[in-house]
């Protein structure tokens, strides 16, 4: 193969690999827009998408640990909360004692939804830049 075959195909494999983490960027991007538009209920599915997003470029990679690093702990805060609301319903509606072990339980449980929302909280504007600088780098 000649030189100018060799800087081609070089270039053809550059290109492929712009366009791919093009392409996973504009995904991790539009992902992370959905989860932050969901109402409470729906963020923990959408966080599930956000994680389900494939990667193979190193800056999209980060990016998406970064954020996941974010929307997991949060995810799990508005689960918990989820819970918490339904077993109070139980408790004004009588079906749960106010004794019961599960009753007791739920302060606790709130306790470790509003540790797990400041963890999110702290950890979203790393997520936040990274998706800014994948958006600058792949103009997406």
């Amino acid at each position: 193969m000649t030189r100018a075959a060799l800087a081609l195909v070089a270039a053809a494999s550059v290109i492929a690999c712009a366009g791919a983490a093009k392409r996973e960027a504009s995904i991790l991007v539009a992902a992370v827009d959905r989860y932050r538009r969901a109402d409470s209920a729906s963020k923990p599915a959408e966080a599930q998408t956000v994680a389900a997003v494939s990667c193979t470029d190193t800056k999209v990679c980060g990016a998406k640990r970064a954020c996941l690093a974010a929307l997991d702990p949060t995810a799990r805060a508005l689960a918990i909360k989820d819970e918490v609301a339904r077993r109070i319903t139980d408790l004004q509606e009588r079906r749960l004692a106010p004794d019961s072990p599960e009753a007791q339980a739920l302060p606790a449980k709130l306790d470790e939804a509003e540790k797990l929302l400041r963890e999110g909280r702290a950890k979203m504007p790393d997520c936040e830049k990274q998706l800014t600088d994948l958006q600058v780098e792949y103009g997406v």
